[in-house]
């Protein structure tokens, strides 16, 4: 066997006897806002809210067209009527509401999903919000960009580190990140909401520079919500960012399955108000005080004993889900880029030299010179559009499924006619990637052992203890 063969191989037997566990910026900011929150995700997968968020995702795909398209061709800076080209704006944006609205109602029929009377009007008048927070806030504060990209996932794989930035601009001498928030942030900026900003702004200091900590580049971080646009200042930015390393640190090894005490902070804004999740974490740090007093029944001991071992197992091949993008990282730290790519390449983790097609609905075909396709229907793959100067787990990329293989062409699924739309305009015109990739079915995995943990505290643990 080749002994490239055998390196890369070698390579994935070693990293699946570790931790391969990368953790989000937005789990980075539950574990900010109070560590038993994030407990809840991980491991007890309880669900903290039911909330079904079709018009805020519809808005962000709404966002991801239109920043590069009709925001970025009317950015003015200086002007004094901001109200006026934040109308011209959303009136050269309606093509796009209209099909975006359109495409999202179809799919949210499809799945008998509810759609609120008033979806339509709540998705233009949150648009119509956001494009004004940017005009009057944003673009009177900075110069157009010179380009920009939305729904930019990165992966820092030395700090276990994974986050989608919804906006990044591009400056000849640095970038721009944007959040955006379907509600009003006008009254106050919660922590989370900040945090989470500021774990993205790290990866995007990774993507330009290679090194989170490396500032230089970073022109500006900001919230664009319903009401205007909230930039955290530069000294709120560096103080929290060890709080963010901190609970990264933490999320990560809760993830792995290490015993690690939580710090409950002096004001838990969920559970000291009363507000969703906090039963369920009060459930559990009762269990726990239970357990620790020695006053659990036998049988519900057992079974609670049972329900985390199943729990870490499921994490465990969450870890995996994250597995192809561990090996590519080491192979590149090992042996540079262009030789680790040739390495993966050889044994099928890796596809490139394929060139776009044409597309149907959500549907791609791509073609290559030969028909040495190593991929198979049903297989998840990341295309991966490969920038210049920029690593290959930051560059611009989609999550898509393998649907055909014939001949020289391969036809990959995409999330949404939108994720294709976004693709066509800021990845496939660059050269083609394709990394193999998993689902991260982990949340809807852990939720039945929840609930059944809490019917057997329902069923054995006696009334008294209860209270």
């Amino acid at each position: 066997m080749n002994n490239d063969i055998i390196d890369v191989r070698k390579t994935y037997d070693y990293l699946r006897k570790s931790q391969t566990h990368l953790v989000q910026s937005s789990e980075i900011a539950t574990a900010c806002v109070c560590q038993n929150l994030f407990k809840l995700d991980y491991p007890y997968g309880a669900i903290r809210s039911d909330k079904d968020y079709l018009v805020a995702n519809t808005v962000h795909d709404i966002m991801s067209l239109c920043v590069s398209g009709p925001i970025l061709e009317n950015w003015h800076s200086g002007l004094e009527n901001y109200e006026q080209l934040g109308e011209k704006i959303v009136n050269e944006s309606s093509n796009i509401v209209n099909i975006i609205i359109k495409d999202t109602l179809d799919g949210a029929n499809r799945e008998n999903r509810f759609v609120p009377d008033d979806f339509e009007i709540q998705v233009n008048d949150i648009f119509h919000g956001l494009v004004l927070g940017m005009t009057r806030r944003l673009m009177k504060k900075y110069e157009k960009p010179s380009r920009a990209l939305t729904e930019v996932t990165i992966t820092n794989i030395k700090n276990h580190h994974e986050g989608r930035i919804d906006a990044i601009l591009e400056y000849p001498n640095g970038y721009g990140l944007l959040d955006w928030k379907s509600y009003d942030l006008s009254n106050t900026i919660s922590g989370r909401e900040k945090w989470q900003l500021i774990a993205n702004t790290l990866l995007a200091n990774f993507r330009y520079k290679r090194n989170e900590d490396d500032w230089t580049e970073h022109n500006f971080s900001c919230i664009v919500h319903n009401g205007g646009v909230y930039f955290p200042k530069t000294e709120t930015m560096t103080k929290e960012v060890e709080r963010i390393k901190t609970n990264r640190q933490f999320a990560h090894m809760v993830l792995c399955g290490q015993r690690v005490r939580v710090q409950r902070p002096k004001f838990c804004p969920v559970c000291d108000k009363g507000l969703e999740g906090s039963k369920e974490c009060l459930f559990y740090q009762r269990d726990a005080r239970l357990a620790y007093e020695g006053k659990l029944p036998a049988q519900y001991d057992k079974m609670t004993k049972q329900f985390f071992a199943k729990r870490y197992a499921i994490l465990k091949e969450r870890a995996e889900t994250h597995l192809h993008k561990h090996v590519a990282s080491v192979l590149i730290n090992k042996h540079g880029e262009e030789e680790a790519l040739r390495r993966l390449e050889k044994i099928g983790v890796l596809c490139r030299g394929y060139s776009y097609d044409f597309d149907v609905d959500e549907r791609v075909v791509f073609s290559r010179a030969d028909d040495n396709i190593p991929l198979e229907p049903r297989r998840i793959v990341r295309v991966i559009g490969a920038e210049p100067g920029k690593s290959l787990l930051s560059c611009i990329s989609e999550q898509a499924s393998v649907m055909e293989v014939k001949n020289s062409k391969i036809t990959l699924g995409f999330r949404s006619k939108i994720a294709v739309r976004r693709a066509k305009k800021q990845l496939f015109h660059l050269p083609i990637f394709f990394l193999r990739d998993e689902l991260n079915l982990t949340r809807s995995m852990l939720r039945p052992i929840h609930q059944f943990h809490k019917l057997a505290a329902d069923v054995f643990i006696p009334r008294e203890l209860l209270l």
